[in-house]
């Protein structure tokens, strides 16, 4: 068995999809769709590294799958390579995401910002992002009081997603439910139909609000 039919086999165990592993590891989900198909043929220590933590496994486990054999002194995979190094900076640069108090931001006098928090970039890449702060607890304990959540004003939005949504002049966070041929966001509070929002946008990210 090679190393990427030992990775897919790992994560079928575990039931993770390489998005899952991906955010697990830092390391791309091209480039993990890579290794599971034998593209990339040596990878670097650092990768073994982060791909066993993420499986809580041994890294030895890994470098047998990929070939490498061990003799009298501890297994030794090559150096990273200018690309390997270049993969690795494009998965963790990160771009920053402006957080507002109000949902939504309409065209017309511009609005500071109160704060920014960073995203990979490629989480963000072909996304339109914004932040805001969330506030009471209609949908807790998923989203709480003053936690800062990231939408994509330009996602699609499908069964189950939660989703932020704007409805009498407030921002209402819910979750999408599809119910026959009608659509609905249900949070704690109740429930509504998608048609009574005004906007809607799905949320890709929670995170506390530190001060």
């Amino acid at each position: 068995m090679g190393l990427g039919e030992r990775l897919k086999e790992l994560r079928a165990e575990r039931n993770l999809t390489q998005n899952d592993l991906a955010k697990r590891t830092g390391l791309g989900r091209g480039y993990l769709a890579q290794l599971e198909t034998n593209v990339v043929a040596n990878p670097s220590a650092d990768t073994f590294l982060k791909l066993a933590r993420a499986f809580n496994i041994r890294p030895e486990e890994l470098y047998f799958a990929a070939g490498y054999t061990v003799g009298s002194r501890p297994i030794q995979p090559r150096q990273e390579t200018p690309e390997d190094i270049l993969e690795r900076l494009r998965v963790t640069i990160s771009s920053t995401v402006p957080i507002y108090e109000d949902f939504p931001i309409y065209a017309g006098e511009p609005v500071e910002p109160v704060d920014y928090v960073s995203i990979v970039k490629d989480r963000a890449k072909g996304r339109n992002l914004e932040g805001y702060i969330a506030h009471g607890n209609c949908l807790s304990p998923t989203i709480e009081d003053g936690n800062i959540i990231i939408v994509d004003r330009d996602g699609q939005m499908d069964n189950g997603d939660i989703v932020a949504a704007l409805v009498d002049g407030q921002l209402y966070l819910a979750r999408l439910r599809k119910i026959a041929d009608e659509v609905y966001l249900e949070n704690n509070d109740g429930r509504i139909k998608l048609d009574e929002c005004q906007v809607a946008a799905p949320v890709i990210e929670v995170r506390r609000r530190l001060k």
